[in-house]
């Protein structure tokens, strides 16, 4: 196993933090103005991003991609992070997650906590966590990547996907199924778990292959990440949609082969004690909705 967690070392050499909110709530719109006058008052640059800035009225807004910051602050929920983790320009900027959302797993801290957050980067008094992402190629084309999974599922609703997995080379197994969701252990917590996956160690090299009421017995299978993982789509079913942490990315044909492998880059998340899969299983079996 590969150690998740580094402890801090780069916050003496912060100079300008970005601010990254969810677009479409007013309280959140207010928290995220409140979070960029705390980091100015403690003396930093802040970069809104532009829709932020533009909803808020402050100046010199950045589009995400465009976006090269020491700190990158999200304001939101889990969809915040992910999106964010997909379009910042340097993919492994470090993301202090502030959450607004309802479970929140990706993210660190509440609204109320943020200046304590930001004085304890600045002190060095925190870690750095390292998500690795699935890489999803076809015909040896990138179509994208995901910090939680990638879920192919077919275009036509109550069709099933005929699904022939391969290892390496080998054959591992073929399936019909309402879909199959390619899960990283950061992933494995989410979707894949909710399908019947089993919940994977933080620092495991492995993809969870997990389907999604399958006709066969067998549920998913966890397969090395350094490996080769092929998914040929069956020329018997419907086409494939093919949907990477929530984002549609292509429709895929039948006969089209998928490859699914680590990619190289990782989600960089500040830390305070706590590791993500500690939270995430405290969240899940602990923190229980209101009846």
């Amino acid at each position: 196993m590969r150690p998740r967690q580094v402890q801090g070392s780069v916050a003496g050499l912060t100079k300008v933090v970005g601010v990254f909110a969810k677009r479409d709530s007013v309280e959140i719109l207010k928290a995220a103005g409140k979070i960029c006058s705390t980091i100015q008052r403690h003396g930093l640059s802040v970069i809104p991003d532009e829709t932020l800035a533009r909803n808020s009225g402050m100046p010199d807004g950045t589009p995400l991609k465009k976006l090269h910051v020491d700190l990158l602050v999200t304001v939101g929920g889990d969809g915040t992070v992910l999106k964010a983790t997909h379009e910042i320009a340097n993919p492994e900027t470090p993301i202090l997650a502030v959450n607004m959302g309802r479970r929140g797993y990706l993210t660190q801290v509440q609204p109320a906590d943020f200046e304590n957050a930001l004085s304890r980067w600045m002190n060095g008094d925190f870690t750095l966590e390292k998500q690795w992402k699935v890489s999803v190629k076809e015909s040896d084309h990138l179509i994208g990547e995901g910090l939680n999974e990638a879920v192919m599922v077919p275009t036509i609703v109550g069709k099933m996907l005929s699904l022939t997995v391969r290892f390496d080379g080998r054959r591992l197994i073929m399936a019909r199924a309402d879909g199959v969701i390619i899960a990283t252990p950061t992933g494995s917590t989410a979707h894949a778990f909710s399908a019947g996956g089993p919940v994977l160690e933080s620092s495991l090299d492995a993809l969870d292959l997990v389907f999604i009421a399958p006709l066969q017995p067998v549920r998913s299978l966890v397969v090395p990440a350094n490996g080769r993982l092929h998914i040929l789509i069956g020329e018997s079913g419907p086409a494939a949609n093919l949907v990477v942490d929530g984002r549609l990315e292509s429709k895929l044909d039948p006969g089209k082969t998928v490859e699914f492998s680590r990619s190289l880059h990782n989600a960089v998340f500040v830390r305070f004690g706590d590791t993500f899969l500690e939270r995430s299983l405290k969240r899940l079996t602990y923190d229980r909705e209101p009846v």
